[in-house]
């Protein structure tokens, strides 16, 4: 079994790394190459990380499984994981919005935009975060391929 909690934060942190360097890209600093490549070496790290993690896992099944298919275990494991995502998407979105708000209006960064890496990162994160719960807090075999 690998060590999901360690996929679990090298994917998370890779996608906050790629948000920050792609942030950076779209103001337009100086040495974008090196932000370019921090941007896309850090989706990389997401990719890589999400084959072990969600796939060979059977994360990514069981959290897009229909109700039907889950047996009783499988179900409340699942409604937990979702009840649980949700509330803490629902609190990152938030914060992203404050951030935007205080940044905007104290003139720290008035540029400050949402960019398409940022909103992609919302629906990867959407769609992950489930199995990101289960991951972390139950684990779960590597299935034979």
């Amino acid at each position: 079994m690998k060590n999901l909690k360690l996929l679990t934060v090298i994917n998370l942190a890779a996608l906050l790394v790629m948000n920050i360097a792609f942030y950076f890209v779209f103001r337009g600093r100086v040495a974008s190459h090196l932000y370019d490549g921090a941007g896309i070496a850090s989706l990389v790290v997401v990719a890589v990380t999400f084959i072990p993690l969600f796939r060979k896992s059977g994360i990514w099944k069981l959290t897009h499984a229909k109700a039907d298919k889950l047996d009783e275990r499988e179900l409340a494991l699942t409604h937990w994981a979702l009840s649980e995502s949700y509330g803490w998407f629902a609190v990152i979105c938030l914060v992203i919005m404050l951030v935007f708000s205080f940044t905007g209006r104290m003139n720290i960064c008035p540029q400050f935009t949402i960019s398409m890496p940022l909103v992609a990162s919302l629906i990867y994160l959407s769609h992950v975060l489930p199995g990101v719960m289960i991951a972390w807090k139950h684990g779960i075999q590597e299935q034979s391929e």
